[in-house]
């Protein structure tokens, strides 16, 4: 495994001459559908006058996230509904309803919108009432307060492409750096005890209920399993789904097939298995703690996203303050990310909040930068190249490398990168249930033992291992080399979040060097 640092620290520099849609991911019409979402492409949408023109993203085009202090607020949220009501469009809120344990209501809340379906639009809506200048029109620290919800990816869908995990377009097997069954012939690394681990989060697709190569248990249930799943959080979530889509409502992969008549294992199914086997074979000595943010098709909404990562840091929190049973983790992974409309990249958003959060708490992010073969910057990722205060845990932006330490062709790299890793051809876990509906090229009958003789079949993953391609995959690797250097750290001792950060600063100090 490898990973190289890049030469200079993480930061934005624009690119003028880079194409508006550059870095938005190809999505199928059935996916978006699914999502409720919708693509903004600058050259078909409203702009508002004296606003500079947005840039491509994909954006769920019937909610909005609104701050809380809006809906809390009956005054300021009576103002909103009064200046949506002429547009023939509705506001409901869910404010009233939680998804992280403990709150009073969402930190992001959501805002559908009702009416002629043809009409429902979030972008259009936020263009008029930047536009308004009737009575009914909104001051701008309120609009600030509204604003889009992307759709966030964990990979490039819907090309086939190196890394895709997709069948090439026209059918056939997929590209031989894609998605592949495979076995594996080395046994997984030995596991110390311990009396206290380090504790890895992952935000992805989920852990399959049982697999040879780990052992799953509830945080509830205080066990020292290498993976540990919250039902309580994923009960949350699924309560308060507002998609089509299948809600996330308990912590296992699933399901194995996109609802199709095909038959086709899902393109993001056993995502999050491949990322844990990834952090099983390299820090064996670490605790995952999996959440269930990402569907199979490999969309997350960015509500969802920022809910599940202000449930990490208020563990953390209570953790450090005494709650015994509250669940500390020490880094986050995250392998989904999103492109902004905001052609200064400065994303406006909560995200960018709740990554800090983290930053500030002493927890370090390590992030993918995406499969999109652009320059640029994606989110969270790109917040590695946001200035920050110096106490605060390192954020990692990581692009994939392949095998022979060049930059993978799929992933995407500019100065907001901060290092790369192997991230093509990998080996790792995978769901054992998976069994799609591709067969093999060629099947006879053995003579001698009563049994099919085939080829290699593209979607029969019941050995349970695979191989694949992605900066998905590259974030784990990043984050191995880290938390093991963080385990070897000086500052054994690590309560407060100066000290954690400290912790997180010197081991990534330590690995630079190494890796010069």
């Amino acid at each position: 495994m490898r990973l190289v640092f890049a030469d200079n620290e993480p930061h934005l520099k624009p690119n003028p001459r880079r194409d508006h849609m550059s870095g938005v991911p190809e999505l199928s019409y059935a996916t978006l559908d699914r999502h409720g979402g919708r693509v903004l492409a600058p050259g078909q949408v409203m702009r508002t006058a004296g606003h500079s023109a947005p840039i491509g993203t994909i954006y769920r085009y019937d909610r909005l996230l609104v701050d809380e202090s809006v809906i809390r607020d009956s005054e300021a949220r009576e103002r909103l509904e009064e200046a949506i009501r002429p547009t023939g469009m509705q506001m409901e809120s869910q404010a009233a309803s939680t998804i992280v344990p403990g709150q009073g209501a969402y930190r992001v809340p959501v805002l559908s919108m009702h009416g002629d379906q043809a009409g429902v639009d979030a972008w259009s809506l936020l263009q008029r009432l930047r536009t308004d200048t009737g009575e009914q029109s909104l001051p701008g620290a309120l609009l600030d307060k509204v604003r889009l919800e992307h759709l966030m990816i964990c990979a490039k869908s819907g090309g086939g492409g190196i890394g895709s995990g997709e069948p090439p377009i026209g059918g056939g097997h997929p590209h031989p750096l894609g998605r592949i069954p495979v076995d594996m012939v080395n046994p997984m690394p030995v596991r110390q005890k311990l009396d206290r681990r380090l504790r890895v989060a992952v935000l992805d697709t989920g852990v399959p209920v049982r697999h040879p190569a780990f052992d799953v248990s509830d945080r509830t249930e205080h066990d020292d399993t290498f993976v540990v799943v919250d039902h309580a959080f994923q009960a949350k979530l699924g309560d308060h789904s507002d998609s089509p889509a299948i809600p996330l409502d308990d912590p296992w992969e699933g399901p194995v097939h996109e609802p199709t008549l095909i038959g086709e294992v899902a393109s993001h199914f056993g995502h999050g298995t491949f990322i844990t086997g990834l952090l099983r074979q390299m820090s064996p000595d670490v605790q995952v703690y999996s959440l269930r943010v990402v569907h199979n098709d490999g969309m997350a909404y960015e509500h969802e996203v920022i809910a599940a990562i202000h449930h990490v840091a208020d563990q953390v929190e209570a953790a450090r303050n005494g709650d015994r049973e509250a669940f500390g983790v020490d880094l986050v992974v995250l392998a989904m990310g999103y492109v902004d409309e905001n052609p200064e990249d400065q994303p406006g958003g909560w995200i960018g909040d709740a990554v800090q959060r983290l930053a500030t708490l002493g927890v370090p992010v390590v992030a993918a930068a995406g499969n999109q073969s652009s320059d640029r910057p994606f989110y969270p990722a790109a917040f590695a190249a946001h200035p920050r205060a110096e106490d605060t845990a390192p954020i990692l932006s990581v692009g994939a490398l392949n095998p022979n330490r060049k930059i993978a062709m799929f992933s995407n790299e500019g100065p907001w990168v901060s290092c790369y890793a192997t991230g093509a051809g990998l080996v790792s876990t995978y769901p054992c249930e998976a069994l799609g509906s591709r067969m093999p090229e060629r099947r006879a009958m053995s003579t001698i033992l009563n049994r099919h003789r085939e080829s290699h079949d593209p979607d029969d993953f019941s050995a349970g291992y695979a191989v694949w391609s992605g900066t998905s995959f590259a974030a784990p690797i990043a984050a191995s080399f880290l938390v093991n250097a963080m385990s070897e750290s000086e500052l054994s001792e690590v309560g407060s979040a100066a000290q954690s950060s400290a912790r997180a600063h010197e081991a990534l100090k330590r690995l630079k060097k190494q890796l010069a």
